[in-house]
């Protein structure tokens, strides 16, 4: 067992005093501003407000042409106080404005604006750009009244970029490598991305398959802590090179170009950027095209001696592309739409520490690692049920009894005496075989009893169960419109409608306690075509007949175990019928016996053809551990009341019209504005904490999901034991409940807020990982930041934790392939609590919850992890993700 961890995270070296670096920097001119906006205002066509001039794309440009482009600032072409360029030396106008006027030239190409265009020439034309010089302080931070860094805010975007180009200057030697490799700057909208280049080759099967070392790096704070912190992450990028690519329709695919400078006279100079562009498949054009902020079209106009691929090119021919044509070179960032890659994703926490120490040595002077976290607690799991060896096989059956007599318990809590019945609707038979035993094994319900038929009976332990088996039919097909049906979203909503109502046609409508319904379909590569995938429209559909749903993939060469996959849909599916018993924690004697969790996750619906606009709906979940009815339960606003889980499961997918363009309830023909949503969402938390002051409760809220909407969660205004909503003045945390305390956790999500993290090992030890619950060595008394951190579930393949894949040997072991998972870092921020109260205590009661017999260890406290997951009722598809983290689990 490991006594420390440490995190990949670094912050501002005291010892060596501020960073100040002096730059020229340029500023977005004032008349550059107001005639290009109103140059491009010209075209809008959106519903949405009108939202800026499109100005990443010039910065793309600007840091593909000109060397010299250190970074660009953020917001500078709105705020004329913010600069736009920075750069160690002046630039010439003659670098900068060809590639300013090009981007100009393309804000508006119709016809129709190019006598405006023309006059927008003609005002730039008469201002001169004017440089000046800056001091920056890099290391610059303010802190807040509750104690909270906050640095500079230009320092979210400049800093990241600025290390990073350090960071490229240096070689990077891998352990086995022979050779230095080289890192390349990728821009990103959260921070700054490192790769190394060219790409790394492995040969399987006949063919090389590509792919790089990533690193991160982005800009954070903790709660209560006045430093901030730079995180530093790392993993693999992969590159697709499948002749030809195949690319999901209705979604970006990254290309990341190797360019020459124009008008660069050093050939030979070394280049340190790889510039962003994205294509996707253009309805209207009937082919794709660069899209979003890519600018390697506007590169194309300027430099007339090289030559620039078109999507087409590089989808027909992408190793001939990755390899370079001319000078020329493009990678295509794969994703795991795009089907599979036979390199594994992830790194080990061996090779993970050698990167982390050449990050080290390279942030040196001005950065230093942050402290190592030592655990706190030696106790990190509940009363669980011990792991016995197969071969044992007495005291296996005896802990497996254990097992199924409390999924019992648990299944006759959340029916509260009701019969349950369970549709089983499968393409093969032998998945329904699968089901069905499974179903048997957890339950405790023998062989020679499981029945036979289409409905089964299971009468066990004050359980009725009846068991419905039907074929799935045409009801796992992708979902097609008529032919005369031309609108994409009327083509959306009508595929949607007519498969909700067929799953209504084949099932009839339940009354009571909510069924559940365990379902085959195929997989996600049988629905390449947008809004095709029949998944949520099933699940709607069996809402409307008053079951919750569960899915499981039909069988391939790339899935798991049908066993292991039957098993795992029939937990979800009682998870979903709130049978989830808490564990027994062993926090101490401090916790009261009579304790509630309530957590709040707030759904972002996405804007797509069925949505229409994007809105967000707060979701709370209660547990009480000890109810000998319903202990899992969910807020029904309607009724200003907490019904059980499953029913607000069918309730959120049943009332889920997908329009949310319609007028609002309160009748009025105007749509809900974010603000309006926000208010709503703060209304919600009052009255849930109003209803949680009859005992005490544990309120968990997560920072990156719900401080968007609940503003006060920002790290500006956060303050301990205190709580505040819009407007008014902070409140005393005793206000809300005398026997409330609140745990604020923060996950990696797309921003990296939580570093990545290896234990170190002794001596020439290989690092490795540790589960645990932790605090910095540098915490203050009565700490409220912790750290926890779960093990690789017993079901994960074992991965050598030395296994290298950047610095392999010529003709090495085949490591590339081997997917490595990281176990996920959560941070807990004791945010109010008691004065009497141990801090510590509660983050170890938060850490417990994350570990439960019937599921490997949980990303999120299980309270939270059930909010979070009624997502799959509200909305139709996960989130596009146009560059994907390929950093492993």
């Amino acid at each position: 067992m490991h006594s420390v961890i440490t995190p990949c995270a670094y912050e501002p070296d005291p010892g060596t005093g501020p960073w100040i670096e002096e730059f020229q920097v340029m500023t977005f001119a004032d008349q550059w501003r107001t005639e290009l906006t109103d140059l491009f205002a010209l075209g809008w066509r959106s519903r949405d407000p009108f939202a800026g001039l499109p100005v990443r794309k010039l910065d793309n440009l600007l840091r593909a042409v000109a060397p010299g482009i250190l970074a660009t600032g953020r917001g500078a072409s709105a705020d004329p106080s913010v600069p736009w360029l920075y750069a160690r030396e002046q630039l010439p106008d003659d670098v900068v404005m060809p590639a300013f006027l090009s981007w100009v030239t393309m804000l508006r190409p119709e016809n129709e604006h190019r006598a405006a265009t023309r006059r927008v020439f003609d005002a730039i034309r008469t201002t001169k750009p004017e440089w000046r010089k800056c001091p920056v302080e890099l290391s610059g931070t303010d802190v807040s009244p509750g104690g909270t860094a906050l640095p500079h805010q230009r320092l979210y975007a400049l800093l990241p970029e600025l290390l990073a180009l350090r960071l490229a200057a240096r070689p990077f030697r891998s352990e086995g490598a022979g050779v230095d490799q080289w890192f390349r700057v990728v821009r990103r909208e959260q921070g700054a991305e490192l790769v190394t280049w060219p790409p790394l080759p492995y040969r399987k099967n006949g063919l090389d398959h590509h792919y790089s070392a990533l690193l991160q790096i982005t800009v954070h704070n903790v709660p209560f802590t006045p430093s901030f912190r730079v995180h530093v992450s790392s993993g693999i990028r992969r590159w697709s090179t499948r002749t030809p690519i195949w690319t999901p329709r209705g979604r970006g695919v990254t290309v990341l170009f190797d360019l020459p400078f124009p008008w660069q006279e050093d050939s030979e100079a070394r280049r340190t950027r790889l510039i962003g562009n994205v294509m996707k498949f253009s309805p209207q054009d009937g082919r794709y095209t660069w899209r979003g902020q890519s600018s390697v079209e506007i590169i194309g106009e300027l430099d007339i001696v090289q030559r620039y691929p078109k999507p087409e090119e590089i989808i027909a021919s992408p190793r001939d592309w990755l390899r370079g044509q001319g000078k020329v070179a493009a990678g295509v960032v794969h994703s795991t739409a795009m089907g599979r890659h036979q390199i594994g994703t992830g790194l080990m926490p061996g090779e993970r520490a050698h990167l982390d120490a050449w990050v080290a040595d390279g942030l040196r002077p001005w950065f230093r690692r942050t402290s190592p976290l030592e655990r706190v607690s030696r106790i990190s799991k509940p009363v669980l049920l011990p792991k016995v060896p197969k071969t044992d096989t007495a005291r296996r059956a005896q802990v497996d009894s254990q097992a199924v007599c409390a999924r019992r318990a648990a299944l006759r809590a959340a029916l509260a005496g009701k019969p349950l019945t369970i549709e089983i609707v499968t393409l093969y038979p032998e998945t329904q075989e699968h089901l069905v035993h499974q179903l048997a094994v957890l339950l405790g319900v023998a062989a020679e009893d499981s029945g036979n038929g289409s409905v089964r009976h299971w009468s066990v332990d004050g359980l009725e169960i009846e068991l419905s088996l039907s074929d799935a039919g045409s009801l796992g097909d992708a979902l097609t419109a008529p032919p005369e049906v031309k609108s994409k979203d009327a083509r959306a909503s009508e595929t949607l409608r007519a498969r909700r109502a067929a799953v209504a046609a084949r099932f009839p409508r339940r009354t009571g306690r909510a069924g559940l319904a365990l379902v085959e379909i195929p997989g996600a590569d049988r629905f390449t075509e947008p809004d095709s995938d029949p998944k949520f429209a099933l699940r709607l559909g069996f809402a409307d007949t008053g079951r919750v749903s569960q899915f499981v993939q039909v069988s391939d060469d790339h899935t798991a175990d049908p066993a292991i996959r039957a098993e795992s849909a029939c937990l979800d599916g009682l998870r979903q019928l709130g049978a989830s018993s808490v564990p027994e924690h062993r926090a101490g004697a401090e916790i009261p016996a009579d304790l509630q969790y309530v957590a709040l996750w707030a759904v972002r619906k996405q804007a797509t053809a069925l949505t229409k606009r994007a809105s967000r709906h707060l979701v709370a979940v209660r547990i009480r551990p000890a109810a000998p009815e319903h202990p899992v339960e969910g807020w029904d606003d309607d009724a200003r009341a907490w019904i059980p889980y499953s029913d607000l499961l069918v309730s959120l997918a049943a009332g889920n019209d997908l329009d949310t363009d319609g007028p609002r309830k309160d009748g009025r023909d105007t749509f809900s504005t974010a603000e309006d949503e926000r208010a709503d969402i703060e209304r919600r938390i009052r009255a849930i904490l109003f209803q949680a002051r009859d005992r005490p409760t544990l309120l968990f809220v997560n920072a990156g999901n719900l401080r968007d909407s609940w503003r006060w969660l920002g790290n500006r205004t956060l303050v301990k034991d205190k709580l505040g909503f819009t407007g008014e003045p902070d409140q005393r945390l005793g206000a809300f409940g005398e026997h409330l305390r609140i745990v604020l956790l923060r996950d990696r999500n797309s921003r990296e807020e939580v570093p990545q993290w290896y234990a170190p090992g002794k001596d020439s030890e290989t690092p490795g990982f540790s589960l645990g619950l932790w605090a910095s060595q540098d915490a203050p008394p009565g700490n409220r930041v912790f750290a926890s951190t779960a093990d690789v579930p017993k079901n994960f393949p074992k991965v050598p934790r030395g296994l290298r894949k950047i610095g392999r040997e010529p003709n090495g072991s085949s490591s590339p392939t081997v997917p490595a998972w990281n176990p996920q870092y959560l941070e807990l921020t004791l945010l109010g609590c008691r004065a009497e109260d141990d801090p510590a205590v509660w983050a170890a009661l938060s850490h417990q919850l994350r570990f439960h017999d019937d599921y490997v260890p949980l990303a999120r406290p299980l309270p939270m992890h059930l909010a979070k997951l009624a997502d799959e009722y509200l909305n139709p598809l996960p989130a596009e993700r146009v560059s994907p983290e390929e950093t492993g689990p």
